[in-house]
């Protein structure tokens, strides 16, 4: 397949491309195939009729149409992969001649594509790094967390209280008829635990052994079974057994209980160790987070508002795939915010907006440090990801490496991660007191400084810094 490529204003192209005969007769025989399947031809069975009769039944431009429809966008993809280019946008494709059996096919087509990104810098940027501090109260919810773990219930002679564990039995009904599954016996209840209803919680406090109680409880608006979503309904209780959990000492011998330590001291310590590592990692994630924000201060070139529109499109799939999750329609979403689904959309700018800034001044730094990730480099992140979670290494690179578009996802992810390590070890530290002195100190102006003395745009044709 020939292709030329020609550059237009604006950050567009303009491929002509010439397909060849053979490739060109393959299409028409693909699409006559096709369409015998459907086709019913009198005297035989759909399908089965002779391709001659197939072809005089449903006319040559029928072939040539379906033809086109099947395999313009196959030769286009071919076109792109030949010419090199990273189209960002759908292509306006064009033919002065339609395809005809025998012969070479000749169409063009023009495309957005991305601008090669240019940064004004990237080394010596200012990252806030926030000092690594143990907090007290983290070490003492952990040892508190595990004195849970190994507490004893003890049987009280007293009124149920906040906190206890309870044995009952209850029966609830609505206006005399008793609720569906609204019936335990011997049910586990820690008071406290939000497990049941408000109500049904503040009603049972305070109740002794062997009392009964009737609790009217309202069921809220948006309880998950919409028959008693907003319903009142009364719960009949007995209280049939109390008991309170009894902490350990804290002692060396608690600690001999909860791990492999001896003493509480060292227990202390492990804990101090293991949060000081999360602090770390956290700390870490923060400093590589601002230095990539000043980063996307620094990029010089225009953002294509057709990746902003790829990026709320992706943005959007995954909120509606979250809410799916959740067992959120996506109208009923749009219907608890007041929103429309223009809106929706539209409130994911400003996000997408920024990914798209951020991606690009990292594509700038891997362009200008020359970058490469190779299939090996691929696997080796893989395996280190699956030895994290446990999974068998060389299944999870096979499964990787033969997915051509996770190939190339992933070696597009890796490239610009080691961008952005590049940017973080020349980057300087800064304290988080002096990042807020130098917001308070930041304007307008120098935001149009910062990014070569225009403001922040967002590229369109025709814009005059365009480009």
């Amino acid at each position: 397949m020939k292709t030329q490529l020609k550059e237009l204003p604006e950050n567009r192209v303009r491929l002509d491309v010439q397909v060849p005969a053979h490739d060109v007769d393959h299409a028409f025989e693909h699409a006559l195939h096709d369409l015998a399947g459907s086709t019913r031809v009198p005297g035989f069975r759909k399908g089965k009729a002779p391709m001659g009769l197939v072809r005089q039944r449903i006319g040559e431009d029928v072939i040539r149409e379906e033809a086109l429809d099947s395999h313009i966008s196959g030769w286009y993809r071919r076109a792109v992969a030949v010419a090199g280019i990273d189209p960002i946008d759908r292509p306006t494709i064009d033919w002065d001649e339609a395809p005809v059996e025998g012969s070479e096919f000749t169409f063009s087509a023009e495309v957005a594509v991305k601008p090669r990104p240019k940064v004004k810098t990237y080394k010596g940027l200012e990252g806030v790094r926030f000092p690594i501090e143990v907090p007290v109260d983290r070490v003492e919810d952990e040892i508190e967390r595990l004195r849970v773990t190994v507490a004893e219930l003890t049987p009280v002679e007293r009124a149920a209280q906040q906190d206890d564990f309870l044995v009952i039995d209850f029966t609830g009904t609505i206006d005399g008829v008793e609720i569906e599954g609204g019936r335990g016996i011997d049910h586990g209840v820690e008071l406290g635990a939000g497990r049941l209803l408000g109500d049904l919680e503040r009603g049972i406090e305070g109740m002794s052994v062997g009392e009964e109680r009737d609790v009217t409880v309202v069921f809220p608006p948006n309880y998950g079974e919409p028959g008693l979503a907003g319903q009142q309904a009364v719960f009949h209780v007995v209280l049939k057994d109390v008991k309170e959990r009894v902490l350990p000492e804290l002692d060396d011998e608690f600690a001999m209980s909860v791990s492999e330590f001896d003493t509480l001291a060292e227990l202390r310590a492990d804990i101090e160790g293991r949060i000081r590592e999360v602090v770390e990692r956290e700390s870490d994630a923060i400093y590589r987070g601002s230095v990539l924000d000043e980063l996307s201060r620094q990029l010089e070139t225009g953002v294509p508002e057709a990746l902003v529109r790829s990026r709320m499109a992706a943005l959007t799939r995954d909120l509606i795939d979250s809410l799916a999750a959740r067992g959120v329609t996506t109208e009923q979403y749009l219907r608890l915010t007041g929103q429309t689904s223009e809106e929706l959309v539209e409130q994911l700018r400003p996000q997408a907006e920024d990914a798209v800034r951020k991606d690009l001044a990292l594509e700038a730094v891997a362009e200008d440090e020359q970058i490469e990730i190779s299939d090996e480099m691929v696997a080796d992140w893989v395996r280190e990801q699956a030895a994290e979670a446990d999974e068998d290494a060389e299944a999870a690179v096979e499964r990787f490496t033969s997915d051509p578009a996770m190939m190339t996802m992933l070696r597009t992810d890796l490239r610009l991660q080691k961008a952005l390590d590049i940017a973080v070890d020349n980057a300087k530290e800064i304290t988080p007191e002096q990042a807020e002195a130098r917001a308070k100190l930041w304007t307008p102006e120098k935001e149009s400084e910062a990014a070569g003395g225009k403001p922040s745009t967002i590229w369109t044709p025709g814009s005059p810094d365009a480009g």
